[in-house]
């Protein structure tokens, strides 16, 4: 009698118990991996907003610095100024008294005063200048405004928060109540960053403030008597 063994081949693969915790590993992967890039993004939208409205702010600074610095340059004698507090001598520093607080700031500077010409007058383009710090409704603005005709006005900063202009005299005194005595200026502009993402989520990005200053000497004060 003759007998015949049979082999039967199987083919490899997976149960269905395998494919469910293989699904599972996957799924718990592919969660991190979407909560890091949501973090990511998060981080650099931040950051995008922070360079951005920090090189509004900082361009805006400088500009008011280089322009503040020129005030009293080369007055006329005797030049009188009107504002809404009165009106009067301009005094040598070139600011405007009534016309300056913590929030705005007027000057003059009789830029081409020393040309052959002899320029006696502060009545051309850019030597009456007026920076004010504005809000309507939740937006906010630094405004650059030339007082002399044609009078333009132009938003330097459309992304800063807050700006506090403060007045001292040689000696550090604070002499905000009578600007006529400045010979210097602390101006502070500061900007809010805010929030990107949500609270106890990965990548979140608390809310910051970052404030920029600038102390500008009024070179010219010193260049007569108060």
């Amino acid at each position: 009698m003759r007998q015949t063994t049979q082999t039967t081949n199987r083919e490899a693969g997976f149960s269905l118990m395998e494919l469910m915790v293989a699904m599972c590993v996957m799924m718990l992967i592919t969660g991190a991996a979407t909560s890091l890039l949501v973090g990511a993004f998060n981080v650099r939208s931040r950051e995008d907003q922070r360079t951005e409205a920090i090189a509004d702010a900082r361009r805006a600074l400088n500009i008011i610095t280089r322009e503040l610095s020129n005030s009293g340059y080369q007055l006329p004698p005797g030049l009188s100024y009107n504002s809404s507090a009165g009106s009067g001598l301009v005094p040598v520093n070139g600011l405007i008294p009534g016309d300056c607080d913590a929030t705005s700031i007027s000057f003059v500077s009789n830029l081409n005063g020393n040309t052959g010409g002899g320029d006696l007058d502060v009545n051309d383009t850019d030597e009456a200048t007026k920076y004010q710090f504005m809000q309507t409704g939740d937006n906010s603005f630094l405004v650059r405004s030339d007082l002399n005709p044609p009078n333009g006005s132009l938003v330097l900063a459309n992304r800063i928060d807050g700006m506090q202009l403060a007045y001292f005299d040689a000696n550090g005194n604070d002499v905000s109540a009578n600007v006529a005595q400045a010979t210097s200026v602390r101006i502070n502009l500061w900007v809010t960053i805010n929030a990107v993402g949500k609270v106890g989520s990965t990548g979140y990005q608390a809310p910051s403030q970052v404030r920029l200053s600038s102390d500008v000497n009024l070179r010219n004060a010193t260049l007569g008597t108060f």
